[in-house]
């Protein structure tokens, strides 16, 4: 695959041709010399080089979704599912943004009410990838997690062909031939083209060879090799870490060090289902990578105050003329899982909403004894730290 990365256009150059006056004997009539003001504005017009044209492309990102139980029948509707209305308070957050990642983190391959599963083996219907698309607004979707293996590869297929139809921007984790895992998932977005890979640490389950995108193996390194040789921007979603641990671990530091010496510009991480640090690393190439470590949970009932805390992770690929892209504009704006669990059994647990942590002060001090809002913001940039803005 052959891309243009330049983005300067020679449109060509208008020519002056001056002709000098010259007095003809005989003639009734003579031509005046131009102004040489004139000629001096008309010659820098000339010479003056295009102005680079300036590309940007806009980035949210959301992370684990985890269909529980309550999560699939608090959806359920008259005619399926509909997962929306648990956005609807933090979607004004990211609706404008040209690519919305999201990690769906089971299969939606169930096509009845019987086959539905939840924890310890997820099975989620098909409607919940066709809700992520349609109501939620997902568009770049991450299918490498520990449990895409849950089943059989034929619902891997299954949730692969719902997607299909549903035409995502970008789409990549698990796949249903070893063609299709060996393709890298572009998009051409606002004059830049995108590249996502996806991978897991990771399966609860065995899975075919192609099934699912491991980290280990030389599949990683072909295709960061491809990406970033055919991409102006190239993201890496990595599900890795240890559950419930704001700490990155050994392995995570390991794989960072590949990723940023293949010259990738983001990392999405998720998996450990709480925050992480974001870090920013100089790279051989002279840019700048990225990694969000763990972006935590998004949508969830996992009780724990730290698991109900995730997050929109925000930021631009922005290029100008033939540069290299630059990854600017990083932010992250926290979110509350709310529902109530205080008093509840788990099969009784209800009125689940992903609220704007600014606006999730009653709902936390519902839930935890001693905890507010501030105070789980002060967790947000403790765990985080400099490297981001967190919005308020």
């Amino acid at each position: 695959m052959t891309l243009l990365r330049g983005r300067g256009l020679l449109r060509g150059t208008a020519v002056l041709t001056l002709t000098a006056a010259v007095a003809l004997t005989g003639c009734t009539g003579t031509t005046e010399s131009a102004d040489p003001s004139e000629r001096s504005a008309t010659a820098a017009e000339a010479s003056a080089s295009p102005t680079p044209e300036t590309h940007e492309v806009t980035v949210s990102a959301m992370g684990d979704m985890l269909p529980h139980m309550l999560v699939n029948s608090e959806a359920r509707t008259d005619t399926g599912y509909d997962y929306g209305h648990y956005f609807s308070a933090i979607k004004p957050v990211y609706q404008s943004s040209d690519i919305v990642f999201c990690n769906q983190e089971v299969l939606s391959s169930a096509t009845s009410a019987s086959q539905i599963t939840t924890y310890p083996q997820f099975r989620a219907p098909v409607q919940f990838a066709e809700s992520l698309s349609r109501d939620v607004g997902c568009n770049a979707i991450n299918l490498a997690n520990n449990h895409m293996a849950d089943y059989e590869q034929s619902d891997i297929d299954l949730t692969r062909n719902t997607w299909d139809g549903l035409d995502p921007l970008l789409i990549s984790g698990a796949n249903r031939s070893q063609a299709e895992q060996d393709a890298v998932s572009y998009a051409e977005v606002n004059g830049i083209t995108v590249a996502q890979l996806s991978y897991t640490v990771d399966s609860n389950q065995l899975h075919t060879t192609y099934g699912l995108n491991r980290t280990e193996g030389d599949l990683i390194d072909r295709q960061l090799a491809e990406a970033r040789a055919n991409a102006d921007a190239v993201m890496v979603s990595m599900h890795w870490g240890t559950e419930d641990s704001t700490g990155i671990n050994e392995t995570q530091r390991q794989l960072t060090e590949k990723l940023v010496a293949a010259g990738v510009d983001v990392v999405i991480g998720t998996g450990p289902h709480v925050l992480e640090p974001v870090q920013w690393f100089d790279r051989p190439d002279g840019g700048r990578t990225l990694v969000w470590n763990s972006i935590g949970n998004m949508l969830s009932t996992q009780v724990p105050a730290n698991n109900r805390v995730g997050g929109v992770a925000q930021w631009s690929f922005v290029q100008t003329g033939d540069d290299a892209v630059e990854v600017q504009d990083a932010s992250f704006t926290p979110t509350f899982m709310d529902f109530v669990s205080v008093g509840t059994s788990l099969t009784t647990r209800h009125d689940l909403n992903v609220l704007p942590l600014a606006d999730a002060d009653a709902a936390v001090r519902r839930e935890f004894s001693g905890r507010s809002a501030d105070e789980r913001y002060q967790f947000v940039t403790d765990t985080l730290g400099d490297a981001v803005t967190v919005v308020r």
